[in-house]
């Protein structure tokens, strides 16, 4: 890892931030919809809680060796041979989920801008821009993602507000009319799919240049993405009802088009998909550059680098071979949750039990780092 690449709190909060809307924010409202209904909104809301005390163990298994990242981690706690497994089986979901998002972003191209180019065109050319970025190092998305933050909170402020006369409160009634149980279906995925997949921030904690402040940058970021997710599943169910919500697939592409202003200011789609296309790319390249910095530790490489080209061109095949179509990946973001949160919830907690019975063997008090 490059001693150079240093980051502040302000742009590890807008990582966050956008690693959390990431592609959730064209998917993420059919979700609670479809299992909630009108209490759709209700199923963002707990989720998000619940996304939070998730963030927090992520802080505090940052603060566990603060100066190295997830991978050194997992040897200084379980080992050589056993962190090593570790290492392995969760750079193997980092690089599922990197594929996955790559599929996504070709599947909505392809399926809705550009539909006479090619799947694989869209998915190269994305992963052309994220080799850039990833060879670069973290300081310079860094700050690139400083560029672009201002931007998107005014056009998604824009967006909401252009929506406001079309809101109809009596989408949300009957409250709670099937009970909790349709709800607590919703809060699984909600919780899964944005707040877990931020356990990729555990490679770069050490980056940060006050550790101190991990826990408050962390948060504030998970809330900032967590606030812009759960207004877009109000705008959703508001404006298109828990019904057509619920057989979309990608809900928010399809409220943009009922922005309406006058004869001049119509349909702005492509507003919302530029949007959702910033943020994702984000998501894409803090995978795969995590992927390529784990990959660096586990081989014992000086620089990441050189590891870029064949690595990303490993994303591209794993996303053609694992998603063979677009049907296949929607019916696995029933199954998807559970993986999501086994990494990022499930095996967190691991490594804190698994320091505490360290410490304990050694005789020593399990103390974290504020």
């Amino acid at each position: 890892m490059q001693n150079s690449d240093k980051i502040g709190s302000r742009q590890f909060v807008i990582l966050v931030t956008f690693i959390t809307i990431g592609d959730s924010i064209l998917i993420l409202p059919s979700v609670p919809a479809t299992e909630a209904g009108h209490d759709g909104w209700l199923s963002g809301l707990i989720g998000m809680a619940l996304g939070l005390a998730i963030v927090y163990l992520f802080c505090l298994v940052g603060r566990i060796y603060p100066e190295q990242t997830l991978i050194e981690k997992n040897k200084l706690i379980f080992g050589r041979w056993l962190g090593t497994v570790f290492s392995i089986l969760f750079m193997g979901a980092v690089l599922i989920n990197g594929a996955v998002y790559i599929r996504t972003i070709g599947d909505f191209m392809t399926t809705h801008i550009m539909k006479a180019t090619p799947i694989q065109a869209v998915m190269f050319l994305l992963v052309a821009c994220a080799i850039y970025a990833v060879r670069l190092g973290l300081e310079a998305f860094a700050r690139t993602s400083e560029i672009f933050f201002l931007w998107f909170v005014l056009t998604f402020v824009s967006f909401f507000l252009l929506l406001t006369p079309q809101f109809q409160f009596v989408n949300l009634l009957p409250f709670l009319e099937n009970g909790m149980k349709p709800v607590i279906r919703g809060v699984f995925s909600v919780t899964a799919f944005p707040f877990s997949e931020l356990v990729i921030f555990l490679m770069m904690t050490p980056l940060l240049d006050a550790k101190q402040k991990l826990t408050s940058a962390f948060l504030r970021g998970a809330i900032y993405g967590g606030v812009c997710l759960l207004a877009v599943i109000f705008l959703s169910l508001l404006v298109l009802g828990p019904e057509l919500v619920s057989r979309e697939t990608f809900p928010s592409y399809s409220l943009a088009k009922r922005v309406h202003v006058g004869e001049f200011f119509q349909r702005q789609e492509a507003m919302m998909a530029l949007m959702w296309f910033v943020s994702i790319y984000f998501k894409v390249v803090l995978y795969m550059y995590g992927f390529c910095v784990g990959i660096k530790q586990l081989l014992h490489l000086k620089e990441h680098q050189s590891l870029t080209l064949p690595i990303c061109i490993l994303f591209v095949a794993i996303a053609i071979i694992i998603v063979p179509n677009q049907a296949f990946l929607y019916e696995t973001y029933t199954y998807w949750p559970f993986f999501d949160l086994t990494i990022g919830f499930l095996y967190p907690l691991i490594l804190l039990v698994g320091y505490w019975i360290r410490k304990q063997m050694n005789n020593k008090p399990a103390t974290l780092q504020k």
